[in-house]
């Protein structure tokens, strides 16, 4: 009777560990099935994701070449019409045109301010007596330097002299000259004058049977050149300068 009993409590042990185990395995194989379930969506989810964009992709790129085919297409366009026109000019331009405009780019090319040509060119447009173009450089003053080499003079009579603000926010001696300067113009026993605003500059006056022009623009670092020619200039037109006409 001790052994059935005994029989009977192994019997019991043994269901407990068939059920714990059952159990067991049902907690395990509920987990696997939400882990796949799991990441069967995300694999979804990401495969949705990678063909939208891989659609948006190839729509980007058909939008770019139908782009690069238009700003071609207009290019082309625009190379045809400027071959037209340069060969209208060819065609009715006459050749000294031809050879000072080939000059004037060509002085371009060597880096000459396209001002300092404009000025060469209005002064050969004068038939009166002028002098030859001078063209001098001066130091502009800032607010860290005012020495030497900060003025000019033409004709031993028009002193030139320039200030402006100093490079590297203020922290240079030399001046911006990306930034506004103010040009001084003092004629000798007459009232001074001045201009202001970015380079280039330019600037004309009548004193004592002479007109003066100046065309300022930037040199080396720290400096500005200034070029100059003078023409007399009769009583009359003198009277009409003064009258502002």
């Amino acid at each position: 009777m001790q052994r059935s009993r005994r029989d009977r409590e192994r019997s019991k042990r043994i269901r407990k560990g068939v059920l714990k185990l059952a159990l067991a395995a049902a907690v395990l194989g509920s987990a696997s099935y939400y882990a796949y379930d799991t990441g069967r969506q995300v694999s979804a989810n990401e495969a949705a994701a990678a063909k939208a964009e891989a659609q948006r992709l190839a729509e980007a790129g058909h939008q770019q070449a139908e782009e690069q085919a238009e700003l071609r297409a207009s290019l082309a366009e625009a190379q045809a019409s400027a071959a037209q026109y340069r060969q209208r000019y060819d065609e009715v331009a006459p050749a000294a045109v031809r050879e000072i405009l080939a000059r004037a780019q060509a002085k371009l090319a060597e880096g000459v301010p396209a001002e300092r040509i404009a000025f060469f060119v209005a002064q050969a447009q004068e038939a009166r007596d002028c002098a030859p173009v001078d063209t001098r450089r001066l130091i502009v003053r800032t607010e860290n330097y005012d020495g030497a080499n900060t003025w000019v003079r033409f004709d031993d009579i028009v002193t030139v002299s320039a200030a402006g603000a100093a490079a590297e926010d203020g922290r240079a001696g030399w001046f911006d000259p990306a930034k506004p300067v103010t040009v001084a113009f003092a004629p000798l026993g007459g009232p001074r004058q001045e201009i202001s605003g970015k380079l280039p500059l330019h600037h004309a006056f009548v004193y004592k049977s002479k007109e003066y022009r100046f065309a300022a623009v930037p040199g080396r670092r720290g400096f500005m050149e200034v070029s100059a020619d003078w023409c007399e200039h009769s009583l009359t037109e003198e009277r009409h300068a003064a009258r502002g006409g």
